[in-house]
This record gives structure tokens, sequence and C-alpha cells, in this order.
């Protein structure tokens, strides 16, 4: 269970929802409130079967290209590491919104379901095993749910100024988590040398 919970917490800090705030918060300012809602749902919804499909099916997708595990880390964490050091620099996660049916694929994939969250459901299907996998990622998605259905309430309470510093310390748990998937993917090359 303890692995579980760890596993929830690495899923969430990597789809960081807290750094798409602003993004859905500036898309939501032009909608009534039955369209943004209309809008997290279709969000959250492709989220769902994002993490589903990379869950059950990453390792497949994986043979059907030819990639090794270890060059997913490899892949995965410079990838992740870029993004985790332009949210620290600039504050947010970069992508550009734009209104209308188009918001959901930037919110939801690659925004929160970018490639760190689906090389870590493929990584962790072969650590954990698929249903504790598959569990631990549903558990993350209540967790994005409940971020996003409660974004304006969550800026409001906390400030502007804090959302965007929890952020950048969220980059910063991802960018360390880049860097140990980098780290253990050279090291996997350079030990079947």
């Amino acid at each position: 269970m303890v692995a579980i919970m760890g596993l929830v917490v690495q899923l969430y800090a990597i789809m960081d929802p807290i750094a798409a705030l602003p993004q859905l918060l500036r898309v939501a300012e032009s909608l009534n409130p039955s369209d943004v809602k209309a809008l997290i749902n279709k969000v959250s919804l492709t989220v769902l079967v994002l993490l589903t499909v990379f869950t059950l099916g990453g390792n497949y997708i994986l043979m059907v290209f030819g990639i090794s595990i270890t060059s997913l880390k490899v892949a995965g964490g410079v990838i992740l590491m870029a993004v985790a050091l332009d949210t620290l620099i600039t504050g947010h996660k970069p992508s550009k919104i734009e209104i209308g049916e188009y918001a959901v694929v930037p919110l939801a994939t690659p925004l929160i379901v970018g490639p760190g969250t689906m090389t870590l459901l493929i990584m962790s299907t072969g650590i954990y095993g698929l249903l504790n996998t598959l569990v631990a990622a549903y558990i993350a998605f209540i967790g994005i749910y409940i971020t996003l259905r409660f974004s304006s309430q969550i800026v409001r309470l906390l400030g502007p100024t804090f959302v965007n510093g929890l952020g950048r310390f969220m980059s910063l748990i991802i960018a360390s988590f880049a860097a140990e998937m980098l780290l253990k993917g050279v090291k996997e090359f350079v030990e079947a040398i």
C-alpha cells in the first residue's frame, strides 16, 4: 500500500495540474459556467482514458516500435527535464491554449498527461504490477479531477502568486524525477555494454 501511495504522489507531481491552472482559468474566463464544467469534464475524461491506455497498453506500444524500457527512461528523462526546466524558468507549463474543442488536447495532453506520465506508467507496470499501477493512476486521477474542478476556488483561496510558486516547486520535483529516470537509463545502457 505504501508503494502504491508513493506512486500516486509521483503521478500527481508529474501530471502537475497546479501548473495547468493558469491556462485553464485563462480559457475559462471567456466561457459560461456550464461550458467550463463541460471543458473540465472533457479534459478529465481524456486524462482518464490516457492513463488507462498507457497503463494497460504501454508495454505493447513499445514492443510494436521496438523500443526498450531503458531507451524510454533516457528519452522520457530528457523530455521531462526540458519541460520541468521550462516550467521553472517561465513559471508555467509550455503550451498555447486556444478556446474551443482544441483546449482539451493541450490541457489533457501534453500539459497534464505528458511524456513523463507515460514513461512512469509504463515503467511502473514492470515494477509494481499492472493492477497496482492502474489503482495508483486512478487515485492520482481523482486528485487531478478535484484540482481541476475547484481550480478557480484554489486560485482564489491561495492566490495566483502562491499557485505559481507551488507550480514551480512541483517542477523541481519533476526535474528531480527526470534526473533519476535519466541516470537509471544511462546506468542500464552502460551495464548492458
